[in-house]
């Protein structure tokens, strides 16, 4: 499952506990959804940081072309 899958997946889930009244199930599936959507920021953030630190395409790119 995709991160989007996943999200549209919470989405839906609270959209049903919507009209089923259900306040408290609604807030932990809007937390949880809330907590991946940041967490994966972070993450994609911290990838990124990583990969200019490491210059990671030039880096890749000389790898690649070492002859043993």
């Amino acid at each position: 499952m995709t991160k989007q899958e996943i999200i549209e997946t919470l989405s839906n889930c609270i959209e049903i506990v919507n009209l089923s009244e259900n306040t408290y199930v609604r807030n932990k599936l809007t937390q949880v959804a809330e907590a991946l959507i940041k967490e994966w920021n972070e993450s994609d953030a911290y990838e990124e940081v990583v990969k200019q630190v490491l210059n990671y395409d030039e880096t890749i790119s000389n790898l690649n072309n070492i002859r043993i």
